[in-house]
């Protein structure tokens, strides 16, 4: 089922009550019946899945990253289905649009929130020619925001390197998916993208990350 409210995240300059933005976020959440809360968005990175080879560079790759966290599955399969750039283009105009937690105001300020987080993560972490906010750590930059902390890991392969580690505060607000984002995520390099961590001898579908796993 498609949503019809915003799944908005915390925005400073909002003046809706901070509880309110939190009871929209989990009532869409709750009926695009996305992944558990915490769980990292692994499928939000699958560049093949994602890509509508139909549409131009410019909007072929839309989905990618941190979009694919807050699309439902039908609009997924909608925007893969488009075939031209003036219907992805007015696919997206009205995407944003219904997300729009404030629309008596000319702004919209989960958009804006949106946007101004995918250009730092594209100047941060853009790498083997993938564009940041399109990568792991960007999409958990974008929806959730900049970590509280970070940190370094080893892990169960000695010949894996180093673990990154962003930590977010349990108090952490809803995110911009509409879920709280879990106490901590593992990245790691494999060739020349980071990847969300998932031991190549372990577990072969990332599952929600807690403290107890650490």
């Amino acid at each position: 089922m498609t949503c019809s409210v915003a799944s908005p995240k915390h925005l400073s300059s909002l003046l809706l009550p901070l509880a309110a933005v939190a009871l929209l976020a989990s009532a869409c959440a709750s009926s695009s019946g996305g992944a558990p809360a915490g769980a990292p968005p692994v499928a939000a990175v699958e560049a093949e899945r994602l890509i509508n080879l139909s549409l131009s560079p410019e909007y072929s790759q839309w989905l990618l990253g941190p979009v694919a966290a807050l699309a439902s599955p039908e609009e997924e399969q909608a925007y893969l289905a488009l075939t031209d750039d003036a219907a992805a283009k007015a696919f997206i105009e009205d995407f944003w649009q219904r997300r729009d937690p404030l629309p008596e105001r000319p702004d919209n300020p989960l958009l804006t929130t949106f946007q101004q987080r995918a250009a730092v993560a594209d100047r941060l972490y853009t790498e083997g020619g993938r564009r940041g906010s399109h990568t792991a750590r960007g999409t958990i930059y974008v929806l959730y925001g900049k970590p509280s902390r970070t940190d370094y890991d080893i892990g169960t392969d000695p010949r894996d390197p180093p673990i990154e580690l962003w930590f977010y505060p349990g108090e952490q607000p809803p995110g911009l998916d509409g879920e709280p984002p879990a106490p901590f995520y593992r990245f790691i390099k494999r060739g020349e993208v980071t990847e969300f961590y998932r031991p190549l001898t372990g577990i072969a579908k990332a599952r929600p990350i807690r403290p107890e796993d650490h």
